[in-house]
């Protein structure tokens, strides 16, 4: 009997969340707007890479002005193995 009572509760729980995924369906979501001026202006990359069998690797990163295309600044360094 309590695997019963178990699956009608859960069956019953499962009807409510679809019922409620069908009603938030009928609403119209807003879309998301950027305010002028406000938007991104520099984009942030990083990177890092092994180097072969030698154990050390390389990383480093730049950052983008994506509204000129030029690189405004940027570093590399590369990490010896700690034996």
């Amino acid at each position: 009997m309590k695997t019963d009572r178990y699956m009608k509760i859960v069956l019953s729980l499962i009807a409510v969340f679809l019922f409620l995924n069908l009603v938030a369906g009928l609403f119209p979501s807003r879309t998301a707007v950027a305010e002028v001026g406000s938007a991104g202006r520099y984009q942030i990359s990083a990177w890092a890479a092994q180097v072969g069998s030698l154990g050390g690797h390389h990383s480093g990163y730049y950052v983008l002005d994506t509204i000129t295309g030029k690189v405004v600044e940027s570093h590399e360094d590369a990490h010896a193995e700690k034996k």
